[in-house]
């Protein structure tokens, strides 16, 4: 790997250095931000709501964004999401007890921070990677952002565990927001480059590559799950099997380094021809691990799921967005539409989050409080399963170019 990270440019380098600084804040606070607001009404309905509030936030947001990055440029938005990220967990501190009567605000503040973050991020990996390494990179930069993981859970744990009531939560909280200040002082050795002002938003909508129209169900799809699964369901099951915090911190902790491992051999292997396959064996591999855990919620049950969920979600999400970029790229004008693209993928996104959120309430009215969690977390998985012979028709069907010339830039 490390012949591969010479490679890259000095700015690329700074740029995976602020994500690892970044990264580290997030884990710091990330797990045990949904415990959290869970603790504040013990019903998941705070969790389900706060996850509807950010994902009606990026929908309106994410277009506000990507006009300020083409007035600016799509790095300073980065920026300003760290600034954003910082204030949400402000807001946690500020209103602690009384934040389940700010639930609005900060499910707003956070969509912001996720708007404006994302769309620097994902114009960062299309102007500083091509398709053929594109793999190789989000891999690898999957390997820097974990590293910072390792640790953090497992010190936020013991800190949360030290503490009387919430006072833990608070340490952990202000320990997030002095990372995020640190990436954005990183950020300013990152440049970026800058984009056209003008908007393709309407030509693209009318007129995408023929992947990019096709991927819209698999983004929908992708969205209902991460809506409620990868949000807080996850995270939840974890810490009532778990049986606490620090329990939970530990775990994490040994899931981040198999997720190391899985990322170093993922990385090596990397290539645009295995994407499907690997979204797969992710796919199924995350579902077989859900459904053990829900039906036998024991010690052994939690080690394996431990096991299979970092390997698994990086093979999912790694091969979903480098789909996403390839379909994107597909475009002959694609350097001039690429912003418009990613304002529309949050559209399909957007819409499966909230109607995933809304399936979860649903399911409320049908199922006891001790039965929600177990059994919604064995069905959401199922989506990504059934995402399989979607991407192959796509990519692998009948009339698809197998070997896509791609500007190499």
């Amino acid at each position: 790997m490390s012949s591969i990270f010479k490679s890259f440019s000095t700015e690329l380098k700074f740029y995976l250095l602020m994500n690892t600084f970044f990264s580290f804040g997030t884990a710091l606070s990330g797990v045990f931000q949904s415990v959290f607001l869970w603790k504040l009404d013990k019903t998941f309905s705070l969790l389900a709501y706060y996850s509807l509030y950010w994902s009606i936030a990026i929908i309106i947001c994410f277009g506000l964004c990507a006009w300020l990055a083409r007035k600016t440029s799509p790095m300073i938005t980065m920026r300003f999401g760290f600034v954003f990220y910082l204030i949400t967990y402000l807001i946690m501190l500020i209103f602690h007890d009384t934040l389940s009567d700010h639930i609005i605000l900060l499910g707003s503040a956070n969509g912001l921070a996720m708007s404006l973050y994302y769309v620097g991020m994902h114009m960062a990996v299309l102007d500083l990677t091509t398709n053929e390494k594109r793999d190789q990179f989000l891999y690898i930069q999957g390997i820097l952002l974990t590293i910072g993981g390792v640790v953090a859970p497992l010190v936020s744990g013991i800190l949360i565990s030290q503490f009387h009531g919430m006072l833990g939560y608070y340490i952990v909280f202000i320990a997030t927001c002095i990372f995020f200040f640190l990436s954005f002082l990183i950020s300013l050795k990152v440049k970026g480059s800058p984009i056209e002002s003008k908007s393709y938003f309407w030509d693209v909508v009318r007129s995408p590559s023929r992947e990019w129209k096709k991927m819209y169900s698999v983004m929908f799809a992708d969205g209902i799950v991460s809506g409620v699964y990868t949000t807080f369901l996850i995270t939840m099951i974890m810490f009532e099997v778990a049986g606490g915090e620090l329990s939970l911190g530990i775990f994490n902790t040994v899931a981040e380094i198999v997720s190391i491992a899985a990322f170093f051999v993922l990385a090596k292997f990397s290539n645009p021809d295995y994407r499907i396959a690997i979204f797969a064996i992710g796919a199924v591999s995350i579902l077989v691990g859900s459904v053990l855990l829900s039906a036998l919620p024991i010690f052994i049950s939690l080690v394996i799921f431990a096991i299979i969920q970092p390997v698994a979600m990086n093979m999912i999400n790694t091969s979903m967005n480098a789909m996403i970029y390839a379909s994107i790229e597909k475009d002959p004008l694609y350097k001039e539409r690429r912003l418009d693209y990613i304002i529309i993928r949050e559209i399909p996104l957007g819409i499966g989050r909230i109607i995933g959120v809304f399936l979860f309430l649903g399911m409320r009215k049908y199922f006891a409080i001790e039965q929600l969690l177990p059994i919604s977390f064995s069905l959401f998985p199922i989506v990504y399963v059934l995402m399989i012979p979607v991407l192959y028709l796509i990519w692998k069907g009948e009339g698809t170019n197998h070997s896509p010339k791609f500007d190499e830039r």
